[in-house]
């Protein structure tokens, strides 16, 4: 099985190589002195089609693995399969458009606002790429991979948990953080705790306990590294729920 850490080191190459050779294009648009201008709307269609097509498989991948995990967890429960697979194909398109248009509008303004510091605080064409690099990076490749297959995960269980709610059967959904020394302030007093009400579909929500704010199912927050327990009504007090699962196939 592959781990969550293993599925982000994944995503973030991908959208690392990708990235990579997109700012490369970029720069070459942009040319010396950098001119907003230079840059065709099609290099633009161009980057968000690439983004499409590498995070929308990966992430419909990640959803129907949760979702077998679960129902392999309660083997009592019985759904449509090939509505679990109809729901994560649907899902996946439909938020990963969503998503590349994000990421592509953040880097067109945040690419004005370079271009406008390069004149405007006379910095070097080194700088100005430094800057740039910000964008089309490692870093951002690795908080967009950490929080998108965290994101990914959750549906994949939400699929199932609304599928069978379909049918009267109500489980019961509970917070659950790495426990680790990366727990964040957000998310560490949310740990072990039942949702505290659903919505529409048995979609969880949970009432901080500290800040009052309500919080959907994972992820709370960019770089969230939290998961979904559900268990089945009848479980036993003290009985091991299902943990949402860390693995692909």
């Amino acid at each position: 099985m592959i781990d969550r850490d293993e599925l982000e080191r994944q995503l973030a190459k991908i959208l690392g190589r990708l990235q990579k050779a997109q700012l490369t294009r970029l720069l070459e648009y942009l040319g010396d002195p950098p001119r907003i201008e230079n840059v065709p709307t099609e290099f633009w269609e161009e980057v968000g089609k690439e983004l499409l097509e590498a995070l929308a498989p990966f992430l419909a991948k990640i959803y129907l693995t949760e979702a077998e995990a679960l129902l392999r967890a309660n083997p009592a429960i019985g759904v449509d399969w090939a509505l679990v697979n109809e729901a994560a194909s649907t899902w996946a398109r439909q938020y990963t458009y969503d998503l590349v248009r994000g990421i592509t509008d953040h880097s067109r303004g945040a690419l004005q606002r370079a271009v406008g510091d390069f004149f405007s605080e006379a910095l070097t064409r080194g700088e100005l790429e430094s800057r740039l690099s910000g964008l089309f990076g490692p870093i951002r490749a690795e908080m967009i991979a950490v929080t998108e297959v965290t994101r990914a995960a959750a549906e994949g269980q939400q699929g199932l948990v609304t599928e069978v709610a379909a049918v009267g059967i109500e489980m019961i959904g509970s917070w659950s953080t790495r426990n680790d020394e990366l727990v964040c302030p957000i998310c560490g007093p949310l740990h072990g705790r039942d949702a505290d009400g659903y919505d529409a579909g048995r979609t969880p929500y949970w009432v901080h306990p500290m800040s009052g704010e309500r919080y959907g199912k994972p992820p709370a927050h960019p770089r969230c590294r939290c998961s979904d327990q559900w268990r089945l009504p009848a479980t036993p007090s003290g009985a091991t729920p299902f943990r949402g699962n860390e693995g692909a196939p």
